[in-house]
């Protein structure tokens, strides 16, 4: 028990601060999903932004073959998207003073955490046994979890644009 505890706060110490700091906006951001509020795009757009650049910046700096994880992320963002399209597709939308509101869900704070601690995870792992860097089955699984997770934000993403289309269509 006591090794255990003590990789945990190794784990803990070692992370970066802006990791800690990525989570509170995650929170936050996921929180404030949680209730009906103004949809915009601009924000639906920032927690994507983040994770493509986390994992993105990990693939060109840490792996050996950055071009093929890269095809396996590309391709794994399609089923993700699609998850969330399915996810999302009953998400609901009103107009209020002319301005759109997207009615409040625990779904957007379970993907972006989701997205998170499976991030955190293959980084700690790595970390942890750096030859993974090098080993073409983690690498394939890296690129397939991490498109596929990032892709699980487009759904939302794009049911928020065809909720702002209709508001602007039917005005």
């Amino acid at each position: 028990m006591a090794n255990i505890l003590e990789i945990i706060f190794q784990i803990i110490h070692n992370t970066p601060f802006w990791v800690w700091v990525v989570l509170l906006i995650l929170v936050k951001r996921g929180t404030a999903l949680m209730h009906d509020g103004p949809s915009s795009l601009g924000k639906s757009v920032i927690m994507p932004l983040i994770f493509i650049v986390w994992g993105l910046n990990t693939v060109v700096t840490k792996f050996a073959d950055p071009d093929m994880i890269l095809g396996f992320y590309i391709v794994s963002l399609l089923p993700g998207f699609l998850l969330s399209y399915l996810l999302y597709m009953n998400r609901k939308f009103y107009v209020e003073n002319g301005q759109l509101v997207q009615a409040g869900s625990k779904l957007p704070i379970t993907i972006m955490l989701s997205n998170f601690f499976v991030k955190y995870f293959l980084n700690v792992l790595t970390a942890m046994h750096p030859a993974l860097y090098n080993q073409m089955q983690f690498n394939i699984f890296y690129g397939i979890i991490s498109g596929f997770t990032v892709g699980l934000f487009f759904g939302g993403i794009y049911k928020t644009l065809t909720a702002q289309k209709q508001m602007f269509t039917t005005k």
